[in-house]
């Protein structure tokens, strides 16, 4: 999975076992490691929940952003790129949440481009 944070803005681009992982599981991560003890990483976590309302949460180490049921369904079912929300913070801000299927780059290499979804732009 691949994260991309800009101001409030969090962007997440999940390749193909990824999605399938979301699908069947309910739950994808990607964790980066900081250094040596256990809790010197960082977590971002999409999670499948009942409801139709959209969350997310931070702790020191984790981010989570839950995703109703019915759309991670929708979307890891179908040809559907992506889908976008505006979360609100309860501290007068939204954070926007994108989420998409990640596509071959055109200038990248094989392995960067590994278990990515064909890019339409190619066909």
């Amino acid at each position: 999975m691949k994260v991309r944070i800009s101001g409030n803005n969090i962007r997440f681009r999940l390749k193909q076992s990824e999605v399938k992982t979301f699908r069947q599981e309910g739950r994808v991560s990607q964790v980066t490691a900081f250094g040596f003890a256990p809790d010197d990483t960082l977590s971002f976590t999409l999670l499948a929940s009942p409801g139709n309302v959209f969350n997310i949460s931070k702790s020191p180490n984790a981010v989570s952003v839950e995703v109703p049921e019915t759309i991670r369904e929708k979307w890891t079912a179908t040809d559907m790129v992506g889908f976008e929300e505006k979360i609100e913070t309860g501290k007068g801000k939204t954070i926007t949440v994108l989420v998409e299927k990640d596509f071959t780059c055109l200038d990248g290499s094989d392995i960067e481009n590994a278990d990515s979804y064909p890019n339409p732009k190619l066909q």
